[in-house]
């Protein structure tokens, strides 16, 4: 698991912990079953306050994202997550939505944006 907290961004550190959590889990990096690191060594690897950690996870359990079983931990839950795989779209409408306005402002046809989509689809 992956996470990166930018100092830079404005929203709330559990926010944008909880955001790449539940896109690590819509894309398949994180599968139902698998475990996440303990609130104090997920704290520890981000140099963030542990009660963050643990509001986010309260949050995400509360959620439906993740379960928590005695003596093993916190884990991405197995049952229901279905429904959250059809979340994923909401990840990126905000910034779709976005772009199609500010394209359309300034000019660009469909076909203009759908070329740069493709343009830039491929690089990293």
């Amino acid at each position: 698991m992956k996470i990166i907290i930018d100092p830079q961004d404005p929203s709330p550190k559990f926010r944008q912990l909880m955001t790449q959590i539940q896109r690590q889990i819509v894309s398949g990096v994180l599968k139902p079953g698998d475990k996440l690191l303990s609130v104090r060594k997920l704290a520890a690897e981000l140099n963030i306050n542990p009660m963050t950690i643990s509001r986010c996870y309260q949050l995400m359990e509360k959620q439906g994202w993740l379960e928590r079983k005695r003596g093993v931990g916190m884990l991405v839950k197995r049952d229901g997550l279905h429904a959250r795989m059809e979340d994923r779209f909401g990840f990126i409408e905000p910034a779709l939505c976005a772009l199609i306005t500010d394209a359309r402002e300034v000019g660009y046809s469909k076909s203009e944006v759908m070329a740069l989509v493709m343009q830039h689809w491929d690089e990293e």
